[in-house]
């Protein structure tokens, strides 16, 4: 419950943030979306394996930053900031793309979200529940003198950076393959 609280919150603070920039942030944010839609509705070539290659590296950092973090007492603290970060990142971009487009903003918005970025947070706000979990559990090793068995612990700990990380990678083909083309498709229809 915690996790999905700071979700909404980091979802309304980007929407909010994206409304309140001064005239020449917005203008230059509302330029940088319209080029990106731009370049989907005129088909420019777009270099697929390299946007591939950047989607998987930056995913793949998000988590590997998180589960190290899941590995220590202060993962408690970043890793619940860096889930405030992404859906920040989330509702700024879904408020930037309303605020230029207006009503058709909100269907753009969607197929520009889903399900990639759906995808990705969902996993993100799993990686820092499991992380968070670790360093509770961790810091009850230490300083509460709980008993854990840290070795099972840590294996499926490792497991599910492996899951994830292939989530992540499908995800990132999904984001870098499918979501222009039905970008595409809508901007056509409008």
């Amino acid at each position: 419950m915690f996790l999905l609280i700071i979700i909404i919150i980091g979802v309304i603070v980007g929407v909010i943030f994206s409304n309140m920039l001064n005239i020449n942030d917005s203008k230059l944010v509302t330029s940088k979306i319209m080029d990106y839609f731009n370049n989907i509705k005129e088909d420019i070539q777009i270099d697929y394996f390299s946007n591939l290659f950047i989607s998987i590296k930056n995913n793949l950092i998000y988590l590997v930053i998180i589960w190290i973090l899941g590995l220590s007492i202060i993962g408690l603290l970043f890793n619940n900031f860096i889930l405030f970060f992404k859906s920040f990142v989330l509702g700024f971009s879904i408020g930037s793309i309303i605020s230029t487009y207006l009503y058709k903003g909100l269907v753009l918005s969607f197929f520009y979200i889903f399900p990639s970025f759906i995808i990705n947070l969902i996993i993100i706000m799993i990686m820092v529940y499991y992380a968070n979990d670790l360093s509770i559990k961790l810091f009850g090793f230490l300083f509460q003198k709980k008993e854990y068995k840290f070795p099972l612990l840590i294996k499926r700990y490792i497991k599910l950076l492996g899951l994830f990380s292939i989530t992540l990678i499908i995800s990132s083909f999904i984001e870098v393959f499918i979501m222009p083309f039905f970008l595409k498709i809508f901007i056509f229809l409008i």
